[in-house]
Order: C-alpha cells, then sequence, then structure tokens
C-alpha cells in the first residue's frame, strides 16, 4: 500500500495523487491528518525493534504501519479547529498533544516517506528565510546580501525593494533529479541544499534577470508539485516504489 497524506485543500497533492494513480501504483490511498486522528481504535507500540500502529479509520478500513510501502508526506499541522474547546488553555493544550500523537504515527512511517517528519515540522524542516539563506550560502547557491543584527546601529534602515516577480524562477528537487524552471549552471547547488536540509523533496523558488547568477529566493518542504509536470509525477512514482527496498 502506498499513501499520499494531505489537507483535503492539498491541490498539488491532489495532483499528484491522480497522477500516481494513473500511472498504475496500486493500492493507493488518499488521507488526512485529521482521518489519521479520527481513528475509532488506535494501537501503537513502541519497542527496541521500533514503533507502529493499526488504525481503524473513520470509515471503517484498517490501517497498518507495517503494510506502508511509501508515503507522499504533505502533512503540515495537526487539525483541531473542529474541536470544541471552553478555553484557549484547552485548546493549545489540545493542539500540543494532537501534535505529539501525529508527530509520532508519522515517525512510524518515517523510513518510507518522502520527507519524513522531523521535530519543527510534520513534513521536514520548516526553516526561518535567514536559516535557509546560511544553508543555501553552503550549497554554493547565490545568495542576496543580508544584515542580521539585534543592534539597530547595524541593522538595515530600510527594507529592500521586493524582487520583480518576473524574474521568479521556482524548481523541484527529488532525490538526485531537478524539475521546473532550473538555471543551467546550478543544477547541483540545488541537491547540495535539499542533502543539506535532509530534504528527500524540497522546492527552491530563485530570482533571476538573466545577466547575474540566479539568486537563492527561497525554500520550503511544501512546493507546489504541478510545477514539475509529467517527468516529476513518473521520477515520484520511482522513489516511492523503491522507498522499502532502500537500504537503512
Amino acid at each position: 500500500m502506498w499513501l499520499v497524506l494531505c489537507d483535503p485543500a492539498d491541490q498539488p497533492a491532489l495532483w499528484a495523487y491522480q497522477g500516481l494513480r494513473e500511472r498504475g501504483l496500486e493500492p493507493l490511498e488518499l488521507l488526512s491528518a485529521q482521518a489519521l486522528l479520527g481513528s475509532t481504535r488506535t494501537a501503537h507500540r513502541v519497542d527496541p525493534d521500533g514503533a507502529s500502529f493499526e488504525l481503524v479509520l473513520p470509515d471503517g478500513r484498517v490501517l497498518a504501519s507495517r503494510d506502508v510501502e511509501g508515503v507522499l508526506n504533505r502533512v503540515a499541522c495537526a487539525p483541531f479547529g473542529y474541536l470544541p474547546f471552553d478555553t484557549h488553555a484547552d485548546a493549545v493544550y489540545a493542539a500540543e498533544e494532537l501534535h505529539a500523537l501525529l508527530l509520532s504515527l508519522l515517525t512510524c512511517l518515517a523510513p518510507v516517506s518522502v520527507n519524513p517528519p522531523v521535530g519543527y515540522g510534520l513534513c521536514g524542516a520548516w526553516r526561518s528565510d535567514p536559516e535557509w539563506t546560511a544553508l543555501a550560502a553552503r550549497a554554493g547557491l547565490p545568495v542576496p546580501p543580508a544584515v542580521i543584527s539585534s543592534d539597530p546601529d547595524t541593522a538595515p534602515r530600510a527594507a529592500p525593494p521586493p524582487p520583480d516577480p518576473s524574474g521568479r524562477r521556482d524548481v523541484l528537487v527529488l532525490g538526485e533529479q531537478i524539475f521546473g524552471a532550473p538555471v543551467p549552471g546550478d543544477e547541483e547547488g540545488y541537491v547540495r541544499l535539499a542533502r543539506l536540509a535532509e530534504a528527500d523533496l524540497l522546492g527552491i523558488a530563485l530570482q533571476h534577470d538573466g545577466r547575474r547568477p540566479a539568486a537563492f529566493a527561497g525554500a520550503t518542504p511544501m512546493p507546489d508539485l504541478r510545477l514539475g509536470g509529467d517527468a516529476f509525477l513518473d521520477h515520484l512514482l520511482k522513489h516511492l516504489t523503491g522507498l522499502r527496498s532502500d537500504p537503512p
């Protein structure tokens, strides 16, 4: 069994799900975080050999982590807005508990997941702009100048002008492959950045004016998959079907 885990409104994930079905990946299930957390029965085991779970989903289907061959993980947060709370403190407590449970369940699937959870992100690390910029510089990508300081005398006195949207390029990195609109000459840097970010799948934004090398403009573990087109779906299929057989 393969899974696409996403919010019901995640259009890029729904596009990928449909594309994988058309390519013959089966059995393939589309599940939301709410479905995982809304199980009518949950058996969650943690022992020296690892962690596992078996859930009875709201529609009666049984999902066992041992039966999952691969996961496209697009879970950004634990849903809890549908639950009633009497106080703000109750809401905060419930959100933390649901996040912890969902993190634990997703961790059971981590060995076969595209973008497994980490402590500060359910589908990979969410980093601040300065953190992404520092990683991009380590990867060898051109980065815009930045001043980061708590001293008002050294901080910029005015925000830089917004980037020209006509010069934006977006790429996807999945494994060692690049999709989208790469700028020639920087391909190895995109892959290095994904490795440094410990992300199987990473979206990278670039600013390119046609004269100088494209400058790094941001990254996300939740990119718009559609910009990769059919070539991305073909590689995603190959990637997902090879996860169980990959060496640990």
